[in-house]
């Protein structure tokens, strides 16, 4: 009787949830920010590694004369974070106009001392998506992954690396660090702008800084474009792009959990001669992420699709290679969190040279990987098969 009443609270539950994001993904649907931006130019410079990024954004940010716009899923009070917190202090009492947002659940554990030492200071700090009342089951979900910081309206950074030192490799559990970022300037720094304005409103009600924002930019000498997403178009933007390959697909990610449609056009990619090769990390950060992957690969080696595993450290890069031409930086994974909750953000360079830069560097991490076989599949312990069958079901939300 009692496992009956337990089943049946189980049961309740559980449609309980599925009512709450069915009503939620069509309210959000209708009121979600999802945009991208008409292509347009800028200059970058392509980042694989946490120190010289931070320490470039670190001389960046020193070197403010009017605003930065800093927003991140996660920002940690440890070294790395302290650094950065402290030059956002110390231009605060400049005069310079500071803002920082970050994700509520992403920096569950940003304390409250944190915070008031830098309001203090002047900076104007916003937690992202805060999980309310109504659909809080999807609202907690729902998280903000995007990365994006600009400093006076001229400087763009966008990529994968949050702030953190296990992103510079200072954390041995996972040791060294492997990730994408961009530092961007040009006209597609506006873009970016857009995006953080957006989010700033939507979290505070601000809708517009007293100061020049939108500085005249000189074109860049890269066609670039911004796409904002919220769960609704990553999907089909995604799909267009493998749809569209003539010669290759490269997919960078740290979880693999694609939709059956994108799954789909992998396999019909590498049945009409494109050559498919996903880079994944052997390592896990989260649990039963690996374990779902493995759902999704075996169909895709067994059609030739090659699938690489990073031993070296952890990889946390997010990227897509289309033929010799179209690099995507993105703050979104290949999985179902990033496709259909969170919001998130990548950017397009469409340019055969900056894309070859970036595929050089996709070599070289290949190089320390693992290059995945059917032979190796069939060896993983039997002890892993059900967690892959748990990770698939529940992989909706991992």
């Amino acid at each position: 009787m009692i496992a009956l009443i337990i089943l049946l609270i189980l049961i309740a539950l559980a449609l309980l949830v599925m009512l709450d994001i069915y009503i939620a993904k069509k309210y959000f649907s209708a009121h979600a920010f999802e945009r991208s931006f008409e292509q347009t130019s800028g200059d970058a410079v392509f980042y694989h590694d946490g120190e010289p990024l931070f320490d470039q954004l670190l001389t960046d940010i020193k070197q403010a004369s009017s605003s930065i716009h800093m927003m991140f899923f996660i920002v940690k009070n440890d070294k790395i974070g302290q650094r950065v917190l402290q030059a956002l202090k110390a231009k605060a009492e400049q005069g310079v106009s500071v803002f920082l947002l970050t994700d509520r659940i992403g920096s569950y554990s940003f304390d409250q001392q944190t915070i008031q030492m830098l309001k203090k200071s002047g900076i104007q700090f916003y937690f992202l998506n805060k999980p309310r009342f109504p659909f809080f089951i999807y609202r907690l979900n729902m998280r903000n992954h995007r990365k994006i910081t600009v400093i006076d309206g001229k400087i763009g950074y966008i990529g994968g690396f949050n702030i953190g030192d296990e992103y510079v490799g200072k954390k041995g559990r996972f040791g060294i660090w492997k990730d994408y970022h961009l530092r961007l300037t040009g006209p597609i720094v506006a873009d970016l702008q857009y995006v953080f304005l957006n989010d700033l409103f939507r979290s505070s009600g601000i809708q517009q800084l007293q100061y020049e924002i939108f500085p005249t930019f000189e074109p860049g000498t890269l066609p670039c474009t911004t796409r904002a997403t919220a769960g609704f178009s990553l999907e089909q933007l995604l799909l267009h792009d493998i749809q569209h390959a003539k010669q290759q697909v490269i997919i960078c990610t740290p979880y693999f959990i694609p939709s059956k449609q994108l799954l789909q056009a992998l396999l019909d990619a590498r049945k009409r001669g494109v050559t498919v090769e996903i880079v994944i990390p052997m390592k896990a950060d989260h649990p039963l992420v690996k374990e779902a992957g493995f759902h999704y690969l075996k169909n895709l080696i067994e059609t030739g699709c090659l699938v690489y595993r990073f031993y070296k450290g952890f990889y946390h890069a997010k990227a897509m290679l289309i033929d010799q031409n179209r690099c995507m930086i993105s703050t979104a994974n290949f999985d179902k969190r990033s496709l259909f909750l969170n919001e998130e953000v990548d950017v397009v360079i469409d340019d055969a040279d900056f894309t070859a830069h970036v595929e050089e560097k996709i070599r070289e991490h290949m190089e320390v990987s693992e290059l995945m076989t059917e032979e190796k599949l069939t060896q993983r312990p039997l002890l892993s098969r059900p967690l892959e069958w748990v990770g698939a079901m529940f992989s909706y939300f991992l």
